[in-house]
């Protein structure tokens, strides 16, 4: 009871864990991954920004953690050297008041007609936009988590096409790169920026080299940024790297 709790001085602390978990976009997808001309690209880069702001993981915490987990606003989590260098997301998040708040559905649907993809549909075809979701889950708790999700998407009216497998199965599509959008996490195996920063490291993509940058993610310039700062000590400068 909480009462003997009290009587007897016990204390509850609570403490983060060094990790986190994630829905991931697959960039070598040609929908929502990094585009073959900058056309695709901005197309591609509004429509993740439009999911990532539907995606309400306030909502997910509260019920699916009973409000025990907090939103990363960036890629590193709290209590990492440099995490406090990003005090809010600000493609999800408005500030109001000094603190950070999910951005309207609305902004969300207009990035999303600005992606060729008004209500939903293909502007150029009509066609419904269908989002291939690979999960990696059995049983009822983990089903009230996929019917969540495909709520979420379903406030955009884009159709969400579960592919649900069995762990290994889950695995050899990550390693092939063939899914599209996962659900993926990552507990740190030690404490420091380097080892989540480097899950977007592009050559230790998963798909090329099976390394943990599970989204395949390439960017040149995070690359050179993250080569420079990763060995460094925690110093100011690498703060700003």
């Amino acid at each position: 009871r909480a009462k003997d709790i009290v009587d007897r001085k016990i204390q509850l602390p609570n403490t983060l864990q060094m990790g986190t978990w994630y829905y991931g976009f697959n960039w070598l997808d040609p929908v929502v991954g990094a585009g073959k001309n900058p056309a695709e690209a901005e197309r591609n880069r509004k429509l993740r920004q439009a999911i990532s702001i539907a995606v309400d993981f306030e909502e997910y915490i509260q019920i699916f953690e009973d409000n025990r987990a907090v939103p990363n606003m960036g890629p590193l989590v709290e209590g990492l050297f440099g995490a406090d260098t990003v005090k809010y997301n600000p493609v999800v998040y408005d500030l109001e008041n000094g603190k950070p708040k999910r951005k309207p559905i609305e902004a969300a649907r207009k990035l999303l007609a600005e992606a060729g993809y008004a209500d939903g549909r293909d502007t150029a075809t009509g066609k419904a936009l269908v989002i291939n979701f690979d999960s990696q889950g059995v049983g009822p708790g983990y089903k009230a988590r996929v019917d969540w999700i495909v709520k979420q998407f379903a406030k955009l009216n884009i159709q969400l096409e579960v592919r649900d497998s069995d762990y290994n199965r889950f695995q050899d599509k990550m390693r092939k790169g063939t899914a599209q959008l996962f659900f993926w996490g990552w507990g740190a195996d030690y404490p420091d920026p380097e080892n989540f920063l480097f899950l977007l490291y592009g050559p230790n993509s998963k798909a090329k080299v099976d390394g943990e940058n599970a989204a395949n993610y390439v960017n040149p310039e995070f690359d050179k940024l993250f080569e420079k700062m990763k060995d460094m000590e925690n110093t100011e400068e690498r703060r700003a790297l």
